[in-house]
């Protein structure tokens, strides 16, 4: 199991085939079959970045297609790299889909239980975070970046889980395309920070210049199984966003760029057109 490339009707888009087994669908955009252009080509999905705001939306509506759903399916939260999570249901329906303004505000990780509504968020070297608890059906999504990773949007997502009667062990998780340590180097300021929280973890390592390479995917697949998540339930991509320009947008490449989205279902619906395309680098590593 691990994630793979596939060719959808519009656009090309990353995924995790099995887990459709859950009665969930999950995906990872792509730069491609968008309508945006420049530094935002081609399927920008934030709207947040300053490009035409009528390409975003085109953009939205073609990728959102792959799985049969709509903007009006689907709710976004405003990504403030906090840990803020909240619990979100069909009341809430459209919140950021059409406007910035209107998505959920001050918050980095979205829960719901609600069996037709997805969940989007938006990324450009940050990690996403996919949950999916089997026994209470719920389905969660977080963007964490370094300080919501340093911070621990994972247990904030895990508490709220076991609040509404999960537990970490039943739940399967996925960690997202992000910038890879080959490519992530932070200050010292920044690695001292890590090292207060967790001690000399394995995720950090010297670089030159007195800098630090960090895994981000590492250090939440760490804080995933500390809280007790199994190591068998979490899939790990080892896709970097910063090296794969083919594929994605990176704030740290480029800086006027585009979002790529995450987005998640619980949706028991028949597997949709499209192909899965055997792509090196794709696989699992747990």
């Amino acid at each position: 199991m691990g994630w793979l490339l596939k060719q959808g009707k519009n656009t090309l888009y990353w995924t995790i085939p099995e887990w459709t087994s859950f009665g969930v669908r999950l995906a990872f955009s792509t730069i491609q079959g968008g309508q945006s252009t420049g530094s935002y080509s081609s399927l920008n999905l934030g709207l947040h970045v300053n490009d035409n705001p009528r390409n975003v939306l085109k953009n939205r509506k073609l990728f959102l297609a792959e799985f049969g759903c709509s903007l009006d399916d689907c709710i976004a939260a405003e990504q403030i790299h906090g840990t803020k999570v909240q619990i979100v249901t069909a009341e809430q329906k459209k919140s950021g889909m059409y406007d910035y303004a209107d998505s959920i505000p001050a918050c980095d990780g979205l829960l719901t239980t609600d069996p037709l509504l997805g969940l989007m968020a938006f990324f450009a070297d940050c990690v996403p975070l996919y949950f999916y608890c089997p026994r209470t059906k719920i389905i969660g999504l977080a963007h964490a970046g370094w300080r919501g990773t340093v911070n621990n949007i994972a247990k904030e997502m895990l508490d709220k889980l076991k609040l509404a009667g999960a537990s970490a062990a039943e739940c399967q998780v996925a960690i997202g395309p992000s910038i890879g340590a080959c490519c992530y180097q932070v200050s010292s300021d920044v690695a001292a920070i890590f090292r207060e929280k967790f001690g000399n973890p394995p995720f950090l390592t010297p670089a030159e210049q007195g800098k630090f390479h960090l895994d981000l995917k590492e250090a939440n697949r760490y804080l995933l199984i500390s809280e007790g998540v199994l190591p068998k339930n979490i899939i790990s991509s080892d896709l970097c966003t910063f090296c794969q320009a083919e594929y994605f947008y990176s704030f740290r490449r480029a800086q006027v760029t585009g979002r790529m989205a995450a987005f998640i279902i619980r949706q028991d619906c028949e597997q949709r057109g499209g192909s899965i395309i055997d792509v090196q680098n794709s696989q699992e590593k747990t």
